[in-house]
């Protein structure tokens, strides 16, 4: 699945969060290795679900690094690493296994490439869709912004009071 869509996942768990306290280092600890384990996790659930990639690979990356950044940057202190955290889980999958490949590909440099660490990477677990036919994958982009959007929403106090810095609050 698109890196934007993976971004999302993680904003829902990001949202779904700020309903936790993370007045102590000790909970922002926990709140970070949840996080992480929960963005691998719907990695793996939105990798595993039949989709196309209907937004260019290049582009996506491009969009998804900007979008990270900017959360990062108007994340309050205490919540960088959580946010940080949560999405790095939400693209470590992919980081690891398809990576350098890439960058090979890419730059013509030489990275050792090994086998898929993650069985939602594997063919025969993966819900890439090859044939052309991708009404269920539209289906399923919609369903997951749906779903990322209503939690966030349902969450808005949360993540504008605790997570976000807005223009009104220092």
């Amino acid at each position: 699945m698109n890196v934007i869509f993976h971004i999302a996942a993680g904003t829902a768990i990001i949202a779904g969060h700020s309903n936790f306290r993370n007045d102590s280092l000790s909970n922002q600890v926990k709140l970070s290795i949840t996080g992480f384990t929960l963005g691998v996790i719907s990695h793996g659930i939105l990798d595993y679900s039949p989709h196309c990639y209907p937004i260019n690979s290049k582009w996506d990356a491009i969009v998804g690094l900007i979008l990270i950044l900017f959360a990062l940057w108007k994340s309050r202190m205490k919540w960088i690493s959580i946010v940080g955290f949560i999405y790095l889980g939400s693209l470590f999958p992919d980081l690891v296994d398809l990576s350098p490949g890439i960058l090979n590909g890419l730059t013509g440099i030489n990275l050792p490439e090994y086998d898929n660490i993650f069985p939602w990477h594997y063919h025969e677990y993966s819900g890439s869709i090859y044939n052309g036919d991708c009404e269920v994958s539209s289906v399923n982009h919609f369903l997951t912004i749906l779903f990322c959007g209503l939690t966030v929403w349902l969450n808005r106090r949360g993540v504008r009071d605790k997570v976000f810095k807005n223009s009104t609050q220092p």
